[in-house]
């Protein structure tokens, strides 16, 4: 089986996993419990964190929320921001872009019917955030810039520091989408919050974090909690918030392998499929690309390639759908445990299909 699409970057983590498995068959008790088997659970628990800490650079003082999706973590920025600025200070405004995931557009459109006034950017031809567009929208009530720091179906990293450079001037609270940023490149935590989703580092599906500076205004989404976890209410997963932990020591370790290897064969696969690049000039992930097949439907072609077992996207549920950047464009993704002969099997299959689909629209 080929996996090029963002499903590749989902596969466990196994050894970390199994190796995890046999402790919590024996130790099952609840974490908030206190008797010895809900205490023993929690032993050693900050010894996890530091992984996760470490993987973006960020300061002991910076809080974290391990939370059950991407998607959760970026509904509590967007509410920490509506309760604590929105309603006790009147800052009603909040800024996002045209290229954001289906979290951070529905939470905007859900504080726009509470009452918030939201305004979107636009992207560049170079497909980054206009920041230049984005400035000129920030006002008196701004209270949140939220934005991904990178595409994930055309792979273009954005201009998030300069755009941190201007919440900083303005003072305005960044929440930075790092979901398909983390674990493909280095960066250091330093916007407001921070959020990501656990399965794009091959930790187990169901598994989340937010980061928040201190002075950024941060509740409970879920409520509930206890000692071990005030900012989120339930019985905490500790399983999943381990196996989140090992992925992310995992993902440190082949940063390097991301910007060289991973690289390389994505550009192999760009060149053996014999397509255009969308925003090939511009800074991207090593792991992704969109390509446009003159002449080929993309959901003809997108049918055709799951069917022979390569696994591509163009969006329209979790992310946008890619017709919005370019008719026609397909994205595909890689992980670090792609190998070169998949890639050039994908590739071949690609030129196959293409090939097949280009002789059926001459025929009609």
């Amino acid at each position: 089986m080929i996996y090029l699409d963002h499903h590749s970057a989902t596969r466990p983590c196994t050894p970390a996993l199994e190796r995890m498995t046999p402790y919590f068959q024996e130790h099952w008790g609840a974490s908030f419990s206190p008797h010895r088997m809900g205490q023993e659970m929690i032993a050693g628990l900050d010894a996890h964190y530091q992984p996760i800490y470490d993987l973006v650079s960020a300061s002991e003082k910076d809080r974290f929320v391990f939370t059950s999706s991407g998607a959760e973590a970026v509904n509590q920025v967007f509410w920490s921001v509506f309760l604590e600025r929105a309603r006790k200070q009147g800052k009603t405004h909040i800024i996002i872009s045209n290229i954001e995931d289906a979290p951070t557009m529905q939470c905007a459109k859900q504080l726009e019917e509470l009452g918030c006034s939201i305004k979107i950017a636009p992207v560049d031809e170079k497909g980054r955030i206009d920041v230049e567009k984005l400035a000129a929208l920030i006002n008196p009530r701004t209270a949140l810039i939220s934005v991904t720091m990178a595409h994930g179906l055309t792979g273009v990293i954005q201009p998030v520091e300069e755009i941190s450079r201007l919440a900083k001037e303005k003072g305005v609270l960044l929440h930075l989408d790092a979901t398909y940023a983390l674990g493909k490149f280095f960066f250091s935590f330093d916007s407001d919050y921070l959020t990501f989703s656990g399965d794009r580092i091959h930790a187990v599906k169901g598994s989340g974090g937010l980061f928040a500076k201190e002075s950024a205004p941060l509740v409970p989404f879920i409520l509930g909690g206890n000692e071990q976890n005030s900012l989120r209410g339930g019985s905490f997963d500790i399983p999943s918030f381990a196996a989140l932990s090992a992925a992310a020591a995992q993902a440190s370790l082949y940063l390097d392998t991301m910007a060289l290897e991973v690289a390389r064969l994505r550009d192999l696969f760009e060149a053996e499929a014999g397509a255009q690049v969308l925003y090939k000039d511009s800074l991207r992930l090593p792991n992704t690309t969109s390509l446009v097949f003159e002449g080929v439907h993309q959901e003809a072609l997108l049918y055709m390639l799951n069917r022979k077992g390569v696994y591509a996207s163009i969006g329209g549920a979790y992310c946008g759908h890619l017709s919005g950047v370019h008719v026609g464009a397909v994205s595909f993704a890689l992980s670090r445990m792609t190998t070169e002969e998949e890639i050039r099997r994908a590739a071949t299959i690609v030129n196959e299909v293409v090939k097949q689909l280009r002789a059926i629209s001459e025929d009609l």
